[in-house]
């Protein structure tokens, strides 16, 4: 078994025979690889559309589970996976159709623990917009190791740009961070301080669909503090990996960059999304006992005068944005 598809379902009723069609639609035989989906205890018609599409695929898996979210479906499916090497795809994205031997072949012919593909950004109108790594393309046949990628594209980490050797995560026993957004950016750098040879296949073969309501861009309240808690969940993850990789100094200036990052990434979060000020209490409190307020973004422009308004007053400025926003 060459590769295995691992396909996280959750209430994606619209999307998924789309994308189980686009990964079983491949230029490999069937014994060559499989499509794993697991079925996150959705409540939709989902669970329906996987069970008509399995009677006609030998290599298609179906797998029920209990709701548990992103980080405990990609384990389920990774402890599932035969292939010697897995992809993991969202269950409402694609991928392109008969991509899977030049896949292969790109990783066998190089011996690779790792390529990195470059991708559509698919929105709601259906527009296709390219997303490439420009900067790598100078160097199409480098060979990098995990350090020194994550040391350039620490802010790259999509679980599904890239194609990892299996073994990398069964020997390291690494394994995705259950309960928790942003589980992409928790655990790439313990993967990639194993990975010894990547390498990027500059072709766009993976299709990232947007989607105006999705959690992200959720203006539900309570979705938002999650959100936040997630991201200092993250935030003391990789600080905690930054003392264990002391040692290795690219990889650690890289993980510096990322927690710098969540520290903007707060601050925008605080500054473009609406909250009640009874939400903004809680949220400025969680924030407190964790080390992240007051804000510590680096900011220059008007963001900097934001940042130093709601250090001192959060209350006020976020009433103030809501009426410069009206």
């Amino acid at each position: 078994m060459k590769i295995s598809l691992i396909i996280a379902a959750y209430n994606v009723e619209s999307f998924i025979e789309k994308c189980i069609l686009s990964c079983l639609h491949q230029d490999l035989s069937n014994n060559s690889f499989e499509v794993i989906v697991v079925d996150d205890g959705s409540t939709d018609d989902t669970a329906l559309i996987l069970e008509k599409s399995k009677s006609d695929f030998s290599n298609l898996k179906i797998i029920k589970q209990k709701n548990s979210g992103l980080g405990a479906t990609r384990n389920t499916g990774l402890l599932e996976a035969k292939g010697d090497y897995v992809w993991f795809i969202d269950g409402d994205d694609y991928i392109k159709e008969n991509c899977l031997i030049q896949i292969t072949n790109f990783l066998n012919d190089r011996n690779l623990d790792c390529c990195v593909l470059d991708y559509n950004v698919v929105s709601n109108k259906n527009i296709t917009q390219d997303s490439l790594f420009q900067e790598s393309l100078e160097n199409k046949s480098e060979i990098f190791t995990g350090e020194n990628y994550y040391y350039k594209y620490y802010e790259k980490n999509y679980t599904w740009i890239f194609i990892f050797k299996k073994s990398i995560f069964i020997n390291n026993r690494i394994y995705f961070r259950e309960r928790i957004n942003m589980q992409d950016s928790e655990i790439l750098p313990k993967i990639m301080y194993n990975i010894k040879r990547l390498s990027f296949l500059h072709r766009n073969l993976y299709y990232y669909v947007q989607h105006p309501n999705s959690f992200t861009n959720s203006t539900d309240n309570i979705k938002r503090l999650n959100y936040f808690n997630s991201i200092i969940q993250v935030k003391k993850s990789l600080e905690i990996q930054s003392i264990d990789l002391k040692n290795q100094q690219k990889l650690n200036i890289g993980i510096q960059k990322k927690i710098e990052s969540l520290h903007t990434i707060i601050l925008f979060h605080l500054t473009f999304f609406k909250y009640d000020n009874k939400m903004m209490q809680r949220i400025i409190k969680l924030l407190k006992s964790n080390d992240s307020y007051p804000l510590k973004a680096t900011t220059n422009g008007k963001m900097k005068f934001v940042k130093i308004a709601l250090n001192i007053n959060p209350f006020v400025t976020n009433w103030l944005i809501q009426i410069i926003r009206k």
